[in-house]
């Protein structure tokens, strides 16, 4: 029986004919991707680029030159990636660091799987590239760049992210109580990842008497296990509004796009407003802003940066979150009234 014939593999710089990209499950995550997104659309001008989306994000208006493909996790990664093989798709980018992700594009039998090794997933992906910059080193937005380097994309300054919304898209989602041209500042005391993430309610509470007796009118948004928390921050401040658990994530978005300012963790809506320009204040204690900060000109951060900073744990493994009860509610509430002023437009080039 003669030999099979040996296929020698196609250069390693192959320009795509159909792409589809795999883009992280935490909305956050999904913010920071967009930058990646608008230099691969860039790149490849006149290629389809269709995007794997959580479900529930396909309500995003992301930047694509194609099709958004919700994925529903109960399905199962295989299933999944087995639905996309009748596609034609010739590259398969996979952005989440996880196994699932990687046998996601593994079982498509797209030719070419670009995305980090790490977690096992060398064998699935080709090419599995080896990134060399210490963990959590860099911002994550600059990760992403960094699988495009093969194609001679510069990755020095991470990208800025960005959610293409309009007035009209803003004023079918936005929630009937922000109706009208009054001026609103939006808090978001939540973080999904956990309690470490999360300024204590007290610096909340301080900052939303502060802003009303500023006479801005006060927004708190969140999920439905937030509601309670936002009605202790609203205490004593006339006209608050507790919207947590009464917005879907389009109406987020839209009162986001309209807010005059954001106070917020690190947390998926302190991306969305990066990815907005909207003003913003950013409160950092168990992550890092330096791979996870708010790229935005339009954004102040506080972070206290101590000895035991960042952890990334969900809880504090000390017991006291310093990091966060270290950031003072009247240093907030000056930077929050700052960004409020109509020169500070000017000076972050609104």
């Amino acid at each position: 029986m003669a030999d099979a014939p040996i296929r020698s593999s196609p250069p390693l710089l192959v320009e795509p004919s159909a792409i589809v990209v795999r883009t992280p499950n935490w909305l956050g995550d999904l913010m920071m991707c967009t930058g990646f997104l608008r230099a691969l659309l860039a790149r490849f001008p006149d290629v389809p680029v269709d995007l794997i989306v959580r479900q529930g994000f396909e309500v995003l208006p992301l930047p694509q030159r194609g099709r958004v493909l919700p994925y529903d996790r109960r399905e199962g990664p295989g299933a999944f990636g087995g639905r996309l093989r009748a596609r034609g798709y010739s590259h398969f980018f996979v952005l989440p660091p996880s196994f699932s992700a990687a046998w996601m594009a593994w079982r498509s039998a797209v030719p070419w799987r670009v995305g980090f090794r790490g977690q096992g997933r060398g064998k699935l992906l080709r090419p599995a590239l080896r990134d060399d910059a210490a963990p959590r080193s860099r911002h994550l937005a600059l990760e992403y760049l960094h699988l495009l380097s093969l194609w001679g994309v510069p990755a020095e300054t991470p990208p800025a992210p960005h959610l293409p919304v309009d007035e009209a898209w803003c004023a079918a989602h936005r929630p009937g109580e922000l109706a009208g041209p009054a001026p609103y500042a939006v808090l978001a005391p939540g973080a999904e990842y956990g309690p470490a993430k999360q300024w204590p309610l007290a610096g909340y509470g301080a900052l939303a008497r502060g802003l009303s007796a500023a006479g801005v009118r006060v927004v708190v948004v969140g999920l439905d296990k937030d509601a309670a928390a936002a009605a202790e921050i609203l205490a004593g401040v006339p006209g608050g509004m507790n919207l947590c658990g009464r917005t879907n994530l389009a109406a987020l978005v839209a009162t986001l796009a309209g807010t005059a300012l954001l106070v917020s963790n690190d947390s998926g809506a302190m991306h969305v407003a990066a990815a907005l320009g909207r003003p913003q204040v950013a409160l950092f204690g168990s992550t890092s802003p330096a791979w996870t900060g708010p790229l935005n000109a339009r954004a102040r951060v506080f972070y206290r940066g101590l000895s035991c900073s960042p952890c990334y744990a969900r809880t504090c493994p000390l017991g006291h979150t310093n990091c966060l009860h270290q950031i003072d509610a009247g240093e907030v509430q000056e930077a929050a009234l700052e960004l409020l002023q109509p020169s500070s437009a000017a000076k972050t080039g609104d």
